[in-house]
């Protein structure tokens, strides 16, 4: 999020408050622009008072510092100047979509001052008296105003094959998770243009093993729904908590979006060999009741799944991350993960070796193709946990 903060010498007083309550780095020109003055050289101040003003070295400045503050380290920014530059506006309004971040506009006018101010459009603009400003009180009545993002929906993402950038400036697309410029096959939500991916970005890295040893094992969880105890350098808080000087909650499927894209925990993408389609990765908070039926072992799954919407299949995590070979401490073979039992081979293997019980044939198995045996992969996990 980036707020700038526009008007006379009060306003410095409201853009500290904002930014002592959200926790966002301050970019005052108050401060910046006696300190430019002071470190110029005499000759080349007057170079500087022929080309560009102060204020124009101050504008560029704060584009360099808002592009590494948002952008690359997904950090929130206040800005307090005393003329809001148009260039400098449609600048900031073109960083904020490229790192799909939302910009305000806190204008601070007298009481007794009864002009509009200045008007933008396209921008979200708030006035506001800096003589009774509060922060809390603030944001709060905003909270509902400001475009909430990513609170409507589950952001699931279709690939879209031969994208090519726009020429003019402002209209090229960029990767949410590496920022580079998007050209060629990506990912974008079917539902909002926030979250954009390159298609390596996105999707697993075409080796489990590597996603195997980057997840957690509580998101492994098949059974009963998984706590996010994700580490906490890694936990990022949506839009909507930031705003709202929210911690990072596990009750908020954003912020738990955004903390997976964070820390590269799972892959938003998953290209199985069980299923013809990408199924895409579904976080949502335990609170949210979100239950499903897995396609490969059959067993109930909450809270966290990988899907395909048009298909309505869906998997544990702990599924989709099973090894295609396993050893059993009661078997001396290696064993196939097998996902379609309608070959001739499995018809008439109806039973589990390991516990005697029955196979649905429409479940994953192991198979022993020396033996002929086949067995549930939970019974195949057990001894892999042992």
């Amino acid at each position: 999020m980036i707020i700038a903060v526009i008007g006379p010498s009060s306003r410095g007083a409201v853009a500290c408050e904002l930014a002592k309550h959200l926790k966002f780095h301050l970019i005052d020109q108050d401060d910046i622009i006696p300190t430019l003055q002071h470190s110029l050289p005499s000759s080349s101040a007057a170079a500087v008072a022929e080309s560009e003003t102060l204020n124009d070295l101050f504008f560029k400045l704060v584009i360099q510092i808002a592009t590494t503050q948002v952008i690359k380290l997904n950090q929130g920014l206040i800005i307090s100047t005393m003329l809001p530059h148009r260039s400098l506006i449609d600048k900031l309004k073109q960083l904020a979509d490229t790192a799909a971040a939302s910009l305000i506009i806190v204008q601070c006018i007298q009481a007794q001052d009864v002009s509009e101010g200045y008007r933008f459009e396209g921008v979200q603009k708030f006035t506001v008296d800096p003589k009774r400003f509060v922060a809390n009180k603030f944001l709060a009545e905003i909270s509902g105003k400001v475009a909430k993002r990513n609170s409507s929906h589950l952001h699931a993402l279709s690939l879209y094959n031969n994208y090519k950038p726009f020429t003019e400036s402002g209209k090229d697309l960029h990767c949410k998770r590496c920022q580079e410029l998007i050209s060629g096959p990506m990912y974008q939500c079917m539902e909002c243009n926030e979250y954009i991916f390159h298609k390596s970005c996105a999707e697993d890295p075409g080796d489990l093993k590597l996603v195997r040893q980057s997840c957690p094992k509580n998101l492994r969880a098949s059974k009963e729904p998984p706590e996010y105890e994700l580490p906490l350098e890694k936990l990022k808080r949506c839009e909507t908590c930031e705003l709202n000087n929210k911690e990072f909650s596990d009750s908020c499927r954003d912020c738990i979006f955004e903390t997976n894209m964070e820390g590269k925990f799972l892959p938003l993408i998953i290209n199985h060999g069980s299923h013809s389609h990408p199924l895409n990765l579904i976080m949502m908070p335990p609170s949210y009741d979100y239950k499903f039926g897995c396609c490969g072992c059959g067993e109930l799954g909450k809270s966290i799944s990988y899907r395909c919407y048009d298909c309505n299949f869906n998997l544990h995590v702990g599924c989709v991350l099973l090894e295609h070979t396993a050893t059993s401490i009661r078997h001396s073979h290696n064993l196939r993960l097998v996902y379609d039992s309608l070959e001739d081979t499995y018809w008439d293997k109806n039973s589990c070796e390991f516990c005697n019980n029955e196979r649905k044939p429409e479940q994953w198995f192991y198979y022993c193709l020396t033996c002929e045996i086949v067995a549930h992969i939970g019974c195949c996990a057990v001894d892999q946990s042992q």
